[in-house]
């Protein structure tokens, strides 16, 4: 039987966690530049956002006066959240550890599901990976509730993250090769003893005419 690793069986994974590697060297490098880019973006697209449906909703209520305004409270508050984002960079600071935080430990677990399906097939090489999915599970946790952890820190939180789901893809690939490597083996095996039964088989048939000759 053929061992999948539903996380790790297509190169999506690796691909990911280089752009997550990439992502953390520049939090650490840059870490005031990344919350000032990050806050401003998501804080204009809202405030656009909010400005357009307020606009909206306002043109449709003058050419309608039955027409709902419930648009217009979502713009303005997506207006309201949008100037937080604008001009708080520390809220986007805190909501990004959240989120990666979240992210990494979800990744811990999922990987830890991983290694025990791994070990119910007896592969010694589980180890590695259940190591791997405790330290995102521990790195997850210590994102989120270290509430002083700075930009710079998850950035490097980042990098051990990527470097270990990269470890984790070319280890759990390992596994898959050496497990497809034995079902061949064993297919050739019980095709070589087959072969060789049918010669026997043949042997004994051809004793039985010749002795009844």
């Amino acid at each position: 039987m053929r061992i999948e690793v539903k996380s790790y069986n297509n190169n999506s994974s690796l691909v990911s966690a280089i752009l997550f590697f990439i992502l953390g060297a520049i939090m650490f490098t840059n870490p005031g530049a990344m919350v000032v880019v990050i806050s401003r973006i998501l804080g204009g697209i809202l405030i656009l956002f909010g400005l357009y449906s307020c606009i909206k909703n306002y043109i449709l209520v003058r050419q309608n006066s039955g027409v709902s305004a419930i648009p217009m409270v979502a713009g303005i508050t997506c207006m309201a959240i949008g100037s937080i984002f604008f001009f708080a960079p520390n809220f986007v600071e805190a909501m990004v550890r959240f989120v990666i935080g979240g992210w990494i430990l979800l990744s811990g677990i999922m990987r830890f599901s991983n290694a025990m399906q791994i070990e119910k097939k007896g592969n010694t090489k589980f180890v590695s990976l259940l190591i791997i999915s405790l330290l995102l599970i521990l790195a997850g946790l210590y994102t989120i509730l270290e509430s002083n952890l700075a930009f710079q820190t998850i950035g490097i939180v980042l990098m051990i993250y990527a470097a270990l789901e990269i470890f984790g893809w070319l280890t759990s690939k390992s596994v898959v090769k050496e497990t497809m490597t034995k079902e061949e083996k064993k297919k050739k095996r019980n095709k070589n003893k087959a072969v060789i039964d049918a010669v026997v088989i043949s042997d004994d048939t051809t004793d039985k005419k010749d002795s009844k000759k």
